[in-house]
């Protein structure tokens, strides 16, 4: 059984691509004050100019591969013998940067399904499976290969290991094998952990820090003898990865420009003349003005001054190895745990103010922390903790947060005030306290809202498989505030007042691709994790494995801890059975399911659960349910039972 999941823009280190969007980056004259923050947010802010922004992100068009000759001299240059002598045409492929050659059978067998079968429950649930192809097939592969040459130069891989017999990575020939392997490591880029590290930590440095990460990886792997991914971005190449082999000293001019250090480059891109045989091309280095930070790639006509980017550069080969097909890791080594992706699908930061806080105290405000976004509706930041408010109403008001191990979607949606037509879908005024465990939502304004929480982990990351995820929505009154947070066994919904519950819970994958029956019994036994409930008292909403359903499990006394079982009669959760409201709440879960449809009842569960309301234990609610309820009332009011 399949989940059908909405394909989102994969947002990643795509080979050669074409720049058909440009995003924009947020201006610091916005801001008046600048928060006490480290020299990592202050530098940022001091040059927040659209270079990083323009060159970010850019999305793919299908199309050939751009090829560039090298120089068709018979004399090596001192760099290329330079490069030679690291590796050149030895660690380095000897074909060029390629689209797949696999028929599209072939890479669903070889690439796809592994890759996804290896992704996270947040991971497909924002589609990035579907981007595999998007990445890996219509896209060049040199992503793939740099990450390959990397690898074998570094000792983590041997050519044998992509082609029997091979002694050299220039020995190995292009085969459906061979090619199949390139794209599964080009698709590396489309796991959280990887894209944490190289895409969305690098965002948040200036440009001249950008320089800055080029000089120092290659000054490390320069003293270790190692290569480095490097991830650059320009107007005629498009969003690159390309091989840091040396760093040497010198001086070079361009366009009367003078460059002291030259990054040696294995550029996938460059060819001999006339053919597809890899070679080494003295303009596809990098050459950079240590004082200056200025850069250029002669070969792109690429440089700082024309707003191109040195996007990423890591020596982390951890990045490179994980859930890799030969040899794979489960962990890297860059420290990911506080960085976090933002991303609209409704509204925009101007409608809030949202300050961040990592694990040793510090705040930030988060719009200056996030420097570069994406078409005004992506943002990176840092942070365990995040404070939100929001000072003005906003039609479909929703976000996600997405960090190491989960994802947080928060949806305000305002429905249609028959007193005053003006408050449709305008959402409510709020503050909002969230981590990737816990939301506390509080109403500022004057009508009531539904929220919604939908919360996805890695596996691993909780204990009630088969549910992967859930969505939680609460109806929260004016100057209430609720909290919904993770528990061992699934969510407390915690806070002042009446609130209306609904769990929309969602099945795992791999729990859903190894259920071997037809949809109806699908139904049937994922449907039992579905309930609605009235919350008056502090509960947990627990998922049962045991039993497979939800359940819910209060804390009427308040003491912090969830083991009062429902009581009967007690349709609002109260601790309190057997009044009014309990009839209120009985009679609107009839009417409720009365007119819902055939199909979906079978899983909406109304207002009440049954254990509560329940009364003839026949499991439904029904009119019988409510007279009982209604009587056994009418005798306590009377004074006639306790």
């Amino acid at each position: 059984m399949k989940k059908q999941i909405a394909t989102l823009l994969a947002l990643s280190t795509a080979a050669t691509c074409i720049l058909t969007y440009q995003p924009t980056a947020v201006g610091a004259e916005e801001y008046s004050v600048l928060d006490n923050t480290d020299k990592l947010v202050q530098e940022a802010l001091d040059d927040n100019t659209d270079e990083l922004g323009d060159a970010l992100y850019d999305s793919v068009t299908e199309g050939d591969v751009p090829l560039y000759e090298a120089d068709a001299s018979s004399t090596q240059s001192e760099l290329e013998k330079a490069a030679i002598e690291k590796g050149m045409y030895k660690d380095t492929f000897s074909f060029a940067n390629h689209l797949c050659t696999l028929s599209r059978e072939d890479f669903a067998e070889r690439v796809s399904d592994p890759v996804s079968a290896n992704m996270t429950d947040p991971e497909l649930d924002l589609g990035y499976s579907t981007d595999i192809s998007y990445i890996a097939y219509q896209s060049g592969l040199c992503f793939g290969m740099a990450a390959i040459s990397v690898l074998v130069h570094n000792g983590e891989l041997t050519p044998s290991d992509l082609q029997e017999g091979a002694e050299t990575l220039y020995d190995v020939t292009l085969t459906d094998d061979v090619d199949a392997l390139i794209a599964y490591y080009n698709s590396l880029q489309l796991y959280s952990e990887v894209e944490l590290a190289s895409i969305v930590e690098p965002a948040m440095l200036s440009k001249e820090e950008h320089t800055d990460m080029f000089l120092d990886c290659a000054a490390r792997c320069k003293e270790k003898g190692t290569y480095f991914m490097a991830g650059i971005s320009t107007k005629k190449g498009g969003t690159h990865a390309v091989v840091g082999m040396d760093e040497i000293s010198g001086n070079w001019t361009f366009d009367g420009i003078s460059y002291d250090t030259c990054i040696v480059t294995y550029d996938s891109n460059c060819v001999k003349p006339d053919t597809e045989t890899s070679a080494f091309k003295d303009d596809a280095c990098i050459y950079i003005n240590s004082e200056t930070k200025q850069f250029c790639i002669p070969a792109y006509e690429a440089s700082s001054e024309n707003g191109d980017v040195l996007l990423y550069a890591s020596d982390d080969d951890s990045l490179l190895t994980y859930k890799a097909p030969i040899r794979g890791t489960t962990k890297t080594n860059t420290d990911v745990s506080e960085t976090v992706k933002l991303e609209f699908y409704n509204g925009g930061k101007d409608q809030m103010q949202l300050s961040s806080t990592t694990k040793d105290g510090q705040t930030y405000d988060f719009w200056k922390l996030g420097k570069v976004n994406y078409g005004d509706y992506i943002f990176f930041g840092k942070g365990s903790s995040f404070h939100l408010e929001k000072n003005e109403r906003a039609p479909e008001f929703a976000f996600s947060i997405k960090g190491e191990g989960y994802r947080l979607r928060i949806e305000q949606t305002g429905y249609q005030n028959p007193n005053d037509p003006k408050l449709y879908d305008v959402g409510t005024k709020c503050k909002m306290d969230f981590s990737k465990n816990s939301v506390a939502y509080t109403n500022t304004d004057t009508q009531k809202i539904t929220v919604s929480y939908i919360v996805v982990y890695d596996e691993g990351n909780y204990n009630f498989a088969p549910v992967a995820s859930s969505t939680i929505a609460v109806d929260v009154s004016p100057n209430q505030t609720v909290t919904v947070s993770k528990q061992d066994t699934g969510f407390a919904i915690t806070g002042d007042g009446e609130v209306l519950v609904q769990a929309i819970p969602t099945a795992a994958q791999k729990e859903q691709d190894a259920f071997d029956g037809s949809h109806e019994e699908y139904l049937d036994w994922f449907g039992s994790y579905f309930i609605n409930f009235v919350r008056s008292k502090d509960v947990l909403l627990q998922f049962n494995t045991e039993k497979e359903c939800s359940e819910l499990v209060y804390d009427f006394d308040g003491d912090g801890v969830f083991d009062d079982a429902p009581m009967l009669g007690d349709a609002d959760g109260d601790g309190k059975p057997y009044e009014p409201s309990d009839i209120y709440w009985t009679m609107l879960h009839i009417a409720d399911k009365a007119i819902t449809s055939h199909g979906a009842r079978r899983y909406y569960r109304g207002h009440v659960p049954n254990i509560e309301a329940d009364t003839d234990n026949n499991g439904k609610i029904d009119t019988n349910d409510l007279f009982d309820i209604v009587y056994e009332c009418a005798l306590r009011g009377a004074g006639l039972k306790k």
